[in-house]
């Protein structure tokens, strides 16, 4: 299988096997709008997000987005997330970076470049997408600030 290990518990790939199982996951992202099969050898949650590889619509921009934070979510329970179009390279990418800015300090720059080193120098090429990064993710969230302990 095609998927490379972007953070902890977050892989993006491209079309995974429907016919058998992916015991290696727990949570399975469908991000080609064009791929979207109705029967899954895949026995646990699959979460789907159909998005084209395109300047999204304000309805397919908010399917990224759900789609991003139920990454993030799966991430944050310790479970082991797979995030997929056909190539792995765009919408997945797009995806997985969403929910990576949920659970991180990155920002989306940091993101874009941490992607690009672990799954291909073309991911994210979609410049539209990296636009979308930049919009939600940005710096980053700020890291909370610890109370100073009391003298």
């Amino acid at each position: 299988m095609d998927a490379s290990q972007i953070i902890t518990r977050c892989w993006v790939g491209s079309k995974p096997p429907f016919d058998r199982d992916l015991p290696e996951f727990d949570v399975l992202v469908l991000c080609a709008e064009e791929i979207q099969p109705e029967r899954l050898g895949f026995l646990r949650q699959v979460v789907r997000a159909p998005i084209p590889d395109s300047a999204l619509s304000s309805e397919e921009l908010r399917i990224a987005l759900h789609g991003g934070r139920l990454v993030a979510q799966s991430i944050a329970e310790g479970k082991r997330v797979l995030v997929t179009c056909a190539a792995g390279l765009n919408r997945s990418a797009l995806v997985a970076g969403l929910g990576i800015g949920l659970v991180t300090h990155q920002s989306a720059t940091d993101i874009i470049l941490r992607i690009r080193e672990r799954r291909a120098p073309a991911a994210l090429c979609n410049q539209h997408f990296c636009g979308y990064l930049q919009k939600f993710i940005g710096a980053g969230r700020k890291p909370v600030a610890r109370p100073k302990p009391m003298s």
